[in-house]
């Protein structure tokens, strides 16, 4: 094969498994009706993406993600509550602030409400990366190691906000490019960013 069909092979073989993944990931979100789906597939995708950074892309999809997504259908949506009550709770009070406040400070309220959602929204996106790459026996360590991501590296979390923003602008103003993206390359971004720090402390 000539370099140039090795890297058209390589290139095509790269979109085949985001793909590939973004399609198992569609399956067992619905597999889970949605609420109880999302959690399980969206970290067994994050999982499948942790073994590509790791160097193996060919390992079997199908029989792994299962793994994964039953491995930790239970503990994922247990975090996915925990998760949905802080943001309702944090939603609750951005609502009221005009009725509980004075309007001279109601530019401070939404300041401090902005800064604890956005700690939220980043320990959240790290729960996926934590859960994919390590293996504790209480689920409240993993959000302390979420959430230590967030304040021991903060600007490898604003490097993830920026990546989330970006992503969230193409999904909105370029809908096709999103479908074809999908979630699996934002999955696999956020993962490598997240691994590097777990290299760096010699947690790989």
């Amino acid at each position: 094969m000539t370099k140039l069909g090795r890297i058209i092979y390589l290139i095509a073989d790269t979109v085949y498994r985001f793909i590939a993944l973004n399609i198992l990931w569609l399956l067992f979100f619905v597999m889970g009706l949605g609420v109880f789906g999302f959690m399980p597939a969206t970290v067994a995708l994050f999982r499948v993406v942790r073994e590509w950074i790791k160097g193996d892309p060919h390992f079997p999809l199908f029989s792994n993600y299962l793994k994964f997504y039953k491995g930790e259908f239970v503990r994922s949506n247990l975090l996915g509550a925990f998760f949905a009550i802080v943001f309702y709770i944090i939603y609750v009070n951005f609502s009221f602030v005009t009725y509980f406040y004075q309007e001279s400070i109601h530019f401070y309220i939404y300041l401090v409400i902005f800064g604890i959602g956005t700690i939220a929204v980043m320990t959240f996106l790290n729960t996926f990366s934590v859960m994919a790459h390590f293996q504790y026996k209480k689920t409240s360590q993993y959000l302390k190691a979420a959430a230590g991501l967030v304040f021991a590296r903060p600007m490898t979390a604003l490097l993830q906000l920026v990546w989330l923003l970006a992503y969230l602008l193409v999904a909105i103003n370029f809908p096709k490019i999103f479908i074809a993206i999908g979630i699996s390359v934002f999955a696999y971004v956020l993962m490598s960013i997240n691994y590097s720090v777990f290299k760096k402390y010699n947690a790989v």
